[in-house]
């Protein structure tokens, strides 16, 4: 079974933009994938203003909204990850998180690898 391509687009822009919204101008956001016994695993690290492990225990739940200085004027919901958790887990992934205040953050998920028909080309 392939993965439905505008809910992974979905998935991405949420990881994206959050990774914008939380990252200080001048700041930096990578994007990287790579292949894992099976797996496709997708990070987006920045190096904005982290969470503290309370906060990070917390970031899946509907409408929680982390609680510092630096995020009071970044307009949200609290809905962002907890749907971005739940399209994951529809592909039968999973997405972790690791960060630090002041150090940034790395959103993780996986998704398994499709079984994809191999076309064979023929010359005649």
């Amino acid at each position: 079974m392939a993965g439905d391509a505008e809910r992974i687009r979905q998935i991405l822009i949420n990881l994206l933009s959050n990774a914008h919204k939380y990252t200080p101008q001048g700041g930096q956001i990578w994007l990287t994938a790579r292949a894992e016994d099976g797996w496709v695993r997708i990070d987006v690290r920045d190096n904005g203003i982290g969470l503290s492990p309370n906060e990070q225990a917390h970031l899946f739940d509907r409408f929680f909204r982390a609680r510092q200085p630096a995020m009071e004027s970044v307009e949200g919901t609290g809905l962002g990850l907890p749907i971005t958790r739940l399209l994951v887990d529809m592909h039968g992934g999973r997405i972790t998180v690791t960060s630090a205040p002041g150090e940034g953050s790395t959103f993780s998920f996986t998704l398994p690898v499709a079984d994809v028909p191999q076309w064979k080309l023929r010359v005649e």
